[in-house]
């Protein structure tokens, strides 16, 4: 397996007082063991040898913020391999479902269960695969933090583009983790604050705009100032997404803990009012959500 521990030993052996140059990434310490999950180690198992892995998104953001697991147990990792490959070796441990789809990119899913809770590992590929031949281990580093560094800069929001080393919250020897964070996620976490990378990144994807609505509502976080203001004048971005992904996510809104919340923050940036207004098949029931949650706030 290409060793990573340089990698990190690099970050680790850093004094608190030397200052990051542009091409470094601020950096956290923090424990290892509030990453870990049981079925972790059957992960370890899955992966080829000579791959890397890494945990990214949600999984990482509600570990910082402490925020309850729940039934419902969702990860999102980054291998250098073949995500199905891992997601087939890992069904044979552990059993459960596979299907893949497309999101940002291509992604292997597993899905089991364990009495009441349920699991969904997601893999998606990062692509090493063109690393210059004869790289010495430094240059291997560089190579794969770069590559690491392009696809945690092409998400959404901050909060969910902190990555961690799968290798380092692994097992229960994991003592000290560190975030993979070059946009700045943590201290957004920290000042509850949904900001997003780049306006580029939504306008790519304008769907990410009603998600940044429904990540606030569902973490009690506010929403950058700047971002709202974009989305009130750029709301019709939305008419060029699929229409099976408005719905989903605003299903998500519907369905997410504080529904209302969610339903508010959405209808006073425009969004709501541009869903009721462009859906078709579903336009009567949005229309009958949209009256009753009328008599809440309106």
């Amino acid at each position: 397996m290409l060793s990573f521990e340089g990698f990190l030993q690099k970050i680790f052996s850093k004094k608190k007082e030397e200052k990051l140059t542009e091409e470094e990434f601020g950096y956290t310490y923090i424990h290892g063991l509030i990453f870990y999950n049981t079925y972790f180690d059957a992960v370890a198992k899955a992966l080829p040898k000579g791959s890397l892995c890494f945990i990214v998104g949600g999984w990482v953001r509600d570990r910082i913020i402490n925020r309850p697991i729940g039934k419902n147990i969702d990860v999102d990792f980054l291998v250098t391999t073949s995500p199905m490959e891992v997601v087939k070796n890992l069904k044979a441990i552990v059993g459960g479902s596979i299907f893949q789809f497309e999101k940002e990119k291509t992604v292997a899913t597993l899905i089991f269960e364990e009495g009441e809770y349920k699991y969904r590992f997601d893999f998606s590929y990062l692509d090493i695969s063109d690393m210059p031949e004869n790289s010495d281990f430094e240059e291997k580093e560089n190579f794969i933090y770069q590559k690491l560094k392009e696809d945690l800069l092409s998400r959404d929001f901050t909060i969910n583009a902190i990555a961690v080393n799968f290798d380092d919250t692994s097992g229960l020897s994991a003592s000290q983790t560190v975030l993979i964070d070059p946009s700045g996620g943590f201290k957004d976490i920290q000042e509850g604050i949904i900001r997003p990378i780049s306006y580029e990144n939504i306008k790519k994807d304008p769907v990410r705009m009603i998600r940044g609505y429904r990540i606030a509502s569902d973490l009690d976080f506010d929403v950058d100032k700047d971002f709202d203001r974009f989305v009130r004048k750029n709301v019709n971005l939305l008419k060029d997404s699929p229409k099976e992904r408005i719905r989903d996510e605003f299903l998500k809104v519907i369905n997410s803990e504080d529904g209302y919340k969610g339903i508010r923050l959405i209808k006073e940036c425009g969004i709501l009012d541009f869903i009721t207004r462009n859906s078709t098949d579903d336009i009567e029931i949005l229309r009958k959500v949209e009256e009753v949650l009328k008599k809440k706030f309106i």
